[in-house]
């Protein structure tokens, strides 16, 4: 009652609806109405549409949305809900990918391999979560590799032993060994006579006075029962050689870059295709050092003539090469393949 402004709040009508609102004062003389002004309401419901799923690997796969009409409201929350199971929900694996309208990108991980799945773009805002056309797809069967037209034909593995994706760290392993395991230094090594180690070699020794009571067998590349791609991910894979590794780089441009928020380094084919190696890190103790800095991945190649180390990749900021290390240090292993084993 009064004089002066006052504010109404409206409630109880239909969403996408046209309305003319007046307002009105009583008096004892009678009501007087102001002027007509309309307005229509929201529906409130986003309009979102899933994109297309591309590279797909044995563990991941790429895919995203579109949102092209936030329904009058502002999204809060989107992403890509997955699932073995038709029309999956955010009840499911789901990613999120900010907020807004417009189109994203989603990085699905955590999938198993040879294993088909159904994908959703959602939207979410204070009023409904809708989702988008429903894809599905499949994913590979076997490990994921990269032709880069190599000279020897070799095959590179798109990710790390113990990785699912391309920018996983994955396992650390001491050279000649199939397992990771806590704690990397010579008095849990496989291969060496406990003590300080690097002088009581018992495999893989070309030098008697670093082998146990003279030891050697002259053995200068891992057989495969002590290669940790080929017991991890089957006969058809292996360790690069110290050789394989120079002619990975002899043969491509490499760059360190970021991909999907991960540091590494960046080997791009003159055939256009590439390959991402993380920068890892490495472990020594129970710990993991320079991980996002460094990268160090083995050979399968003894560094013969001190035969305590084996030749690896090293690589950070300001060089990349080929170097010698101690075999009972944590490393990346990345598995190669040769073009007739496909």
């Amino acid at each position: 009652s009064g004089l002066g402004s006052f504010t109404s709040n409206i409630t109880g009508l239909s969403i996408s609806t046209t309305y003319y609102v007046r307002a009105y004062a009583t008096t004892s003389a009678g009501t007087a109405y102001g002027e007509e002004v309309s307005f229509t309401t929201i529906d409130g419901i986003p309009t979102v549409t899933t994109v297309e799923v591309t590279n797909i690997g044995s563990g991941w796969a790429y895919s995203g949305g579109n949102i092209t009409d936030d329904g009058g409201l502002a999204v809060t929350a989107r992403g890509v809900c997955c699932s073995t199971s038709p029309s999956p929900t955010l009840a499911d694996a789901h990613t999120s990918n900010g907020n807004g309208a417009g189109s994203f990108s989603s990085y699905i991980t955590g999938l198993s391999m040879s294993a088909t799945y159904y994908a959703r773009a959602y939207a979410t805002n204070s009023f409904v979560t809708v989702y988008g056309n429903q894809l599905s797809f499949t994913t590979a069967d076997d490990y994921v590799y990269v032709d880069l037209g190599l000279p020897s034909g070799l095959l590179w593995a798109t990710c790390n032993v113990g990785a699912e994706t391309p920018e996983a760290y994955g396992d650390y392993f001491a050279w000649g060994e199939t397992q990771p395991k806590y704690y990397y230094d010579w008095s849990t090594y496989q291969y060496c006579n406990g003590g300080d180690g690097w002088n009581t070699l018992t495999k893989y020794c070309d030098k008697s006075n670093y082998g146990y009571n003279g030891f050697t067998d002259n053995l200068t590349t891992l057989l495969p029962e002590d290669d940790a791609a080929t017991a991890n991910w089957g006969s058809d894979w292996r360790m690069p050689t110290k050789e394989e590794w120079q002619e990975l780089y002899n043969n491509t441009t490499h760059t360190l870059t970021t991909q999907n928020g991960v540091n590494g380094r960046l080997f791009t084919a003159s055939n256009g295709n590439s390959l991402f190696m993380p920068a890892a890190g490495y472990r020594r103790d129970s710990s993991v050092y320079d991980a996002g800095s460094y990268g160090s991945y083995w050979s399968s190649s003894l560094y013969t003539g001190s035969p305590y180390s084996a030749w690896l990749l090293d690589y950070n900021s300001g060089y990349y090469y080929m170097d010698g290390y101690s075999r009972s240090s944590g490393r990346s292993v990345r598995p190669v393949r040769s073009a007739s084993q496909n």
